[in-house]
């Protein structure tokens, strides 16, 4: 399925920055040159996090089961352009999966693993998913079970695959499949019959860019590697190191800047599913991790926490902004061997990424072109803030600022088709072709000779909640809430974090009878199979939701009404 234009395609295939190799091709040609190198190697826990055995896979033997699982697929009448989602955790397996869906020319869509039924169901029929491969649990999640509940329910379903021991029956066990790469040919390993472009879709993430609903956005291969090369210009990242992936692959920070970029330079993929910072650093430490991502506020946490070794083998850090550069000062300290890179995620819809220049402060994002490093004739990205000259020209304060806009190689015009139509939905745009993004930015310098115009990223304009790494729009989670028949009135509010904590959802809530309806509201959101991650921590009782005269709840006043009642 080709999303991209024309023009788009002529446009960054001219300057360099979009090529005809799929990311099977690439890695079929490492597999060539190194085969009994180490390529993937996953999380020695895994089995207690998935029931799938860890497993530790040369080059060579990453691409037989790659051919092998492509032939299975291939046999029972898998074709290019189906959709198939995707609940796994970063693993080989993951990894084969996607690789997979490259030379076959599928359409990967991770899910969430802590998505509840009816988020699943959701998703599913707007991508017009015909395929589904899960794993068996994750954690104390029941992934298979609830996607076999979701299955039994949706006809377009055709085929239902599960990782893992203790699969629920009615599932079609792929472990044997992935197991068996010796019962491949050796004729034709490395044969390429697929006439697949490297502009075609190769996997689906949900952007919540916008104030509607969270859409589907379908990127090439192309633009998935233009998002891990344009990152990784400023890591160094080479087929001599190790990078260690642990955030989940339903996101483009590990679907991208993760899984991608290793399989495409080669390098060695540690997987690790993140329980505690303490185990994450000591795996750093015996697998040798030279590449890291974590969030922005682990940091302080995490360089206390580092031992020697692990200090001098470290190459590249990156800590992960959502959307905001914090006014404040953020930790200074690194001494690592390492350089600090701040990467920017624009929900999910953009990347910005630069080398730490100034200890203690994320820095700015220039106005207009962001170019390569290696070759500042290319342009990986354009940054436009809308509504600026409109905000220079109608304030004397020194504070200018506009909606963050973008267009790139990393970005798609349209979201991807929903199930039934021939076309995706085009994205909000300006005249010029920038994304909106309603992340609202201002000015910190103009434009004055050499000189860069640079800006800070202040937030969301729209009422978006984020919390917990997920993002969800306030609104949707209020009509939620206000469902349940012992409700008035509801709104949904994040509680900021505290010392390094993750912010929690809460819920205030208008009800008649107090004593019963906490236990009610939960029952309710039990009985609407709703995601872990959209239940509120706790709730608050109020006589009436404060609202602006536009409807808009106040959300600040919610904030300081869980305060006083010391549920916070």
């Amino acid at each position: 399925m080709l999303l991209s234009t024309p023009e788009q395609i002529e446009t960054y295939s001219s300057s360099g920055l979009w090529g005809e190799d799929r990311l099977d091709l690439v890695f079929a040609r490492h597999a060539e040159q190194r085969p009994d190198d180490l390529a993937l190697i996953d999380d020695q826990g895994l089995h207690s996090v998935s029931g799938r055995r860890p497993q530790c896979l040369s080059f060579i033997r990453t691409w037989r089961r790659v051919v092998a699982l492509s032939e299975f697929l291939t046999g029972i009448g898998m074709k290019a352009d189906t959709v198939v989602a995707m609940l796994i955790p970063p693993s080989a397996d993951a990894a084969v999966l996607t690789l997979v869906a490259s030379r076959m020319g599928l359409i990967l869509a991770p899910i969430p693993l802590t998505s509840g039924e009816a988020d699943l169901r959701e998703k599913l029929e707007q991508v017009g998913a015909k395929a589904i491969v899960c794993c068996s649990h994750y954690e104390e999640e029941a992934v298979a079970e609830r996607v076999r509940n979701v299955a039994a329910e949706m006809f377009s379903i055709r085929f239902v695959f599960c990782i893992g021991e203790n699969a629920p029956e009615g599932l079609i066990d792929l472990g044997d499949i992935l197991d068996g790469e010796d019962n491949v040919a050796e004729d034709g390993l490395f044969e390429h019959g697929s006439q697949i472009s490297a502009n075609s879709v190769l996997a689906i993430h949900w952007s919540s860019a916008g104030s509607e609903q969270a859409m589907p956005i379908g990127r090439s291969h192309n633009q998935l590697l233009a998002i891990a090369r344009y990152v990784h210009e400023q890591t160094d990242l080479s087929s001599e190191h190790c990078s260690f992936v642990s955030h989940h692959l339903s996101g483009l920070i590990g679907f991208a800047v993760g899984m991608v970029a290793a399989l495409d330079v080669g390098a060695r993929l540690q997987f690790h599913n993140f329980r505690t910072l303490g185990r994450y650093i000591n795996a750093l430490a015996e697998f040798g991790g030279q590449h890291v991502v974590l969030p922005g506020g682990l940091w302080e946490e995490a360089h206390a926490l580092l031992p020697m070794q692990v200090r001098e083998q470290l190459i590249s850090i990156m800590l992960v902004w959502n959307r905001v550069h914090a006014e404040q000062t953020v930790f200074a300290e690194n001494e690592t061997a390492a350089r600090l890179i701040d990467l920017t995620n624009f929900k999910d819809l953009a990347l910005f990424s630069q080398i730490r220049r100034h200890p203690s402060e994320v820095g700015s994002v220039p106005l207009g072109a962001i170019n390569s490093l290696h070759d500042p004739s290319r342009v990986w990205m354009e940054t436009f803030l809308y509504g600026m000259e409109e905000s220079r020209a109608q304030t004397d304060s020194a504070i200018v600022g506009g909606e963050l806009c973008l267009k790139g190689s990393m970005l798609p015009q349209c979201a991807f088709p929903l199930a039934g139509a021939v076309e995706g939905k085009a994205l909000r745009a300006t005249e010029d072709g920038y994304i909106h993004t309603e992340i609202g930015c201002h000015l910190v310098t103009e434009e004055h000779g050499d000189q860069r115009a640079l800006f800070r990223p202040l937030g969301d304009l729209g009422d978006v909640l984020a919390f917990g790494g997920f993002t969800e729009r306030g609104t949707d989670l209020d009509a939620l809430y206000r469902d349940c028949i012992v409700v008035t009135d509801a709104a949904a509010f994040v509680v900021p974090s505290e010392e390094n904590n993750p912010a929690h959802l809460m819920a205030a809530l208008v009800v008649d009878d107090k004593e019963t309806a906490r236990e009610e509201f939960y029952a309710y959101l039990k009985e609407k199979r709703v995601s872990s991650m959209k239940w509120p921590r706790d709730i608050i009782f109020v006589e009436a939701i404060p609202r602006q005269t536009n409807g808009r709840v106040m959300r600040e006043s919610l904030i300081e009404a869980s305060q006083v009642a010391n549920v916070a």
